[in-house]
């Protein structure tokens, strides 16, 4: 971004704590249009991947030194789930136009390769450096000032200031609206154990990767944890780094050269933060980039001087100029609702799992209540579903009752007047592994004795109990409440239960509230692989 920005011309100071976050000393700098466990083409790839590699070749030009090194990506899946998958998404053309060879146990990619971004680092800010652009030293967000015509700092004044702090921008007072979610990565450098490695120059991609880069050094990565965020390899993500190597080159083959650790400032969603604070656009942001940062800074970098020289040629005009709504830190901002909290943080999970289900399938509403979420579940699965709906008060199965017989619902759905916790002996052993979606709604019965409360043990054997019944592909979808008597021991062992869940097996998410009200309500997912 500094790059682009004295390019075009802009008087710029980089400020940078060599003591903090190094992520992007540890990235591999991967460019790769097809990426995650759903196989999905990467977000506006058709523009960013081409941006992207013309910009580094116009750096190489420039600077004298080959920065993006082609190499085509080898996809290998890890089950018959992802095969099965990949033979829907590849019959479609915008996947198709970036594939080339394709098998039953892979397909590649020849388009892709990765970004030297140590070398592309060091070139920049030995360039910002000789112009007296670059200042290494440490950093206070409350050294920021702002004025009427832009910001001040120690002794220099400019019309913005341009937070791109990686995963530390939790930290920051002005954009802490803004719900990051930070994922440490390890990845390593390997060398053979006495005969070559058995590698190809391509990159093989199966959930990690292997890496043959330039140098002759070989890179594998890379894990996630998002309950650590240090720099410091963890025990747990170098055992997952050698399992994985064992399992693809053989045990006996490698060994570890060099081991680092970066924390990825990733966000809800998966989208980049970039453009002006809400209120304060002399403020910017242009963070959030996780795993996709050498795909999408070119593009965003050029994209954000368009923005700001229009914002200040013309302030009237600034929201024409050429940034992505999606991206813009406003979107996290949410107009206050007119129905109580109770109602958003359940409608989340209503359109997260109305997403997932189709008609046939089976649910279960772990927590029936009023009938609220039996009913939307029992329209989701239609009459070829069914439903099973769990309540230890009679005064919330007979609501139930009445509503879904209202809408000729009862037919498709199975009241049991039992706790959750009873989930595995009650519900029929055919179905055992066969659940699209479980629904459990947290607290006491709206309407009915507020002390009469879900208790946590109970509720944690019911969630164990539930991942015993998902189906893969199903989703567990918990709303809490933090706030009623006794709630907030519930709520500490689901979240210590719902963070300690093996990776390899559950995607997990948390959706807190859009304003940081940590007293709201707020729903949790957890979806088998």
């Amino acid at each position: 971004m500094a790059e682009r920005f004295t390019t075009a011309g802009l008087r710029i100071l980089l400020v940078d704590d060599p003591s903090k976050s190094r992520c992007s000393r540890v990235a591999a700098g991967l460019i790769n249009p097809i990426g995650g466990k759903r196989l999905k083409l990467v977000w506006q790839a058709d523009s960013l991947i081409p941006h992207a590699r013309a910009y580094y070749d116009e750096l190489t030009s420039k600077l004298g030194q080959k920065l993006f090194h082609p190499r085509p990506i080898h996809r290998y899946f890890a089950n018959e789930q992802e095969a099965q998958l990949w033979r829907k998404r590849k019959e479609d053309p915008a996947h198709q136009q970036w594939v080339g060879f394709s098998a039953d146990d892979h397909f590649t990619i020849p388009d892709s390769g990765y970004l030297d971004t140590n070398a592309l680092l060091d070139l920049i800010h030995a360039q910002l450096e000789s112009h007296r652009q670059f200042l290494s030293s440490t950093f206070n967000y409350d050294e920021i000032a702002l004025t009427e015509t832009g910001i001040a700092f120690r002794d220099y004044k400019a019309d913005y200031a341009i937070f791109a702090e990686g995963h530390l921008a939790t930290s920051n007072p002005h954009f802490s609206f803004i719900p990051y979610k930070p994922a440490k990565g390890i990845i390593a450098s390997i060398k053979p154990a006495g005969a070559s490695l058995p590698l190809d120059q391509h990159i093989l991609l199966k959930g990690k990767f292997i890496i043959p880069r330039h140098d002759g050094t070989v890179q594998v990565g890379a894990t996630y944890n998002w309950n650590d965020p240090t720099d410091i390899p963890d025990a747990a993500g170098i055992q997952e780094l050698a399992a994985f190597l064992d399992q693809e080159l053989g045990s006996g083959t490698w060994e570890f050269e060099q081991i680092r650790a970066g924390v990825r400032p990733a966000t809800a969603g998966a989208y980049p933060v970039v453009g002006p604070h809400p209120k304060h656009p002399q403020l910017i942001a242009f963070n959030g980039f996780g795993s996709k940062g050498s795909l999408q800074i070119p593009y965003f970098a050029e994209a954000l001087i368009a923005f700001l020289e229009v914002a200040t040629a013309v302030p009237a005009d600034k929201e024409q100029a050429s940034l992505h709504t999606e991206v813009l830190p406003s979107r996290f901002i949410k107009k206050a609702a007119s129905k109580p909290k109770r109602w958003i943080a359940t409608n989340v999970v209503k359109s997260e799992i109305l997403g997932a289900l189709s008609k046939g399938d089976l649910a279960i509403d772990a927590t029936a209540g009023n009938g609220h979420d039996t009913q939307w579940l029992a329209e989701a699965v239609g009459p070829a579903g069914h439903v099973f709906a769990y309540d230890i008060q009679e005064q919330a199965l007979a609501i139930t009752r009445e509503r879904l017989e209202k809408h000729q619902l009862l037919s498709q759905a199975t009241l049991l007047q039992n706790g959750h916790e009873t989930l595995l002996e009650t519900i029929p052993q055919q179905h055992h592994g066969q659940i699209t979606a479980i629904v459990f709604n947290l607290g006491f019965l709206p309407g009915g004795v507020p002390t009469l409360i879900t208790k946590s043990d109970t509720t944690i054997r019911a969630l164990k109990a539930s991942l015993t019944l998902l189906k893969p592909g199903g989703t567990l979808a918990v709303t809490l409440y933090p706030t009623h008597t006794g709630a907030q021991e519930e709520v500490d062992l689901v979240l210590s239960w719902f963070h300690n869940l093996p990776e390899n097996q559950f995607e997990t998410h948390i959706e807190p509230h859009p304003q940081n009200n940590l007293s709201s309500p707020y729903p949790i997912f957890i979806k088998r692989r």
